[in-house]
C-alpha cells in the first residue's frame, strides 16, 4: 500500500511533465527501462573512462524489474546515418537506480552485500564504517542511484540536475522508498556536486580505506535524503516554476510601457 496521497501523486507527475518539457525544448526525450544489462552494454561502449558500477551490474548484484530501473535521455530526432544503419536514436545521458530492503544500509556495505549479492564471495576484507553517532539510520526501502553518465557533447548542460531528480521521484512513486542515497568519493568537490547538482540534502562520511567494488583504498561519503524531504523538494520546485510562469504570463498581458522623455518647454 502506497503512503502517497493523491496530491503527492499529482505533484510528482507535474514535476515529471516539467522535466519532459524542458528536455523537449532541447530536442531530447526521456525514457525508463528496467533491463540494466542494456545499461552495462552502453557503458562498456561509452566514450571516455567509464566504470560499470557493481552495485547496478546484473552480473554481480541481483537487480531486476522488481527492484531496479534506469533513466535514459535520447536525442529526439533520428539522424540520417542512424536511419540508414537501423540504429536507435543516440543516448546522451543515463542514471541507474535500485532499491535495497534493509534495516541499515551500512550493514549492506560492511558485509559487501551491496556490491556482490549475486553469489557468495570467498574472499572478504573488512570495511571501516565511519558514520558518526548523529548520522541517521538509513533503512527500510533504500533507493540507491548510480552509474550516471553524460555524453561528452552534452556535459555542462545540467542534464544531471533533471535526471537525478526524475529518478528519485519515479522511485518514490513506483517503489514507495523511504530514503534516496548516493555513494561518491569523499571530497569537498563531490559533496558540492551532489548537493548543488543532484539536489540531495545531506552528506556524511561513511567508509575509510578499503572499498570493496574497486578492490583498493577509497574514502567514500553517503549523500542522502528522506522521503519527506523528497516530497517537499518536489512541491517547492513546482511552486517556484508556477511562480515564474505566472510572472511571465502577467508580463505578456500587461507589458511595461516605455518611459517617455519629458517634453522640453519652448523659450
Amino acid at each position: 500500500m502506497s503512503r502517497l496521497t493523491d496530491n503527492d501523486l499529482i505533484e510528482i507527475q507535474t514535476f515529471i511533465d516539467r522535466a519532459r518539457a524542458d528536455l523537449d525544448s532541447r530536442n531530447l526525450t526521456l525514457e525508463v527501462d528496467s533491463d540494466l544489462s542494456k545499461w552495462v552494454r552502453l557503458i562498456n561502449r561509452a566514450p571516455g573512462k567509464v566504470v560499470v558500477a557493481s552495485t547496478h551490474d546484473p552480473s554481480k548484484t541481483y537487480v531486476h524489474p522488481g527492484n531496479a530501473f534506469w533513466i535514459i535521455v535520447r536525442e529526439r530526432d533520428q539522424r540520417l546515418i542512424d536511419r540508414l544503419m537501423r540504429r536507435e536514436r543516440p543516448i546522451v545521458a543515463c542514471l541507474c537506480h535500485r532499491v535495497i530492503q534493509t534495516d541499515n544500509i551500512a550493514d549492506e556495505i560492511r558485509t559487501h552485500r551491496l556490491f556482490f549479492d549475486r553469489k557468495p564471495i570467498l574472499d572478504y576484507r573488512p570495511v571501516d564504517i565511519v558514520l558518526t553517532e548523529n548520522a541517521p539510520v538509513v533503512g527500510g526501502k533504500v533507493g540507491l542511484a548510480g552509474g550516471f553518465w553524460v555524453h561528452p557533447r552534452y556535459r555542462g548542460s545540467k542534464l544531471s540536475n533533471i535526471v537525478s531528480r526524475v529518478t528519485r521521484v519515479l522511485s518514490l512513486r513506483h517503489f514507495d522508498i523511504d530514503w534516496s542515497i548516493s555513494l561518491v568519493r569523499d571530497t569537498p568537490r563531490r559533496k558540492a556536486m551532489i548537493h548543488n547538482t543532484y539536489g540531495l540534502a545531506h552528506s556524511v562520511s561513511i567508509t575509510r580505506g578499503y572499498y570493496p567494488p574497486y578492490g583498493h583504498d577509497l574514502d567514500m561519503q553517503m549523500s542522502y535524503m528522506h522521503r519527506d524531504e523528497m516530497l517537499e523538494q518536489v512541491r517547492s520546485e513546482n511552486a517556484a516554476a508556477r511562480a515564474v510562469s505566472a510572472d511571465q504570463t502577467a508580463a505578456a498581458v500587461h507589458p511595461t510601457l516605455p518611459q517617455l522623455a519629458p517634453k522640453r518647454s519652448a523659450h
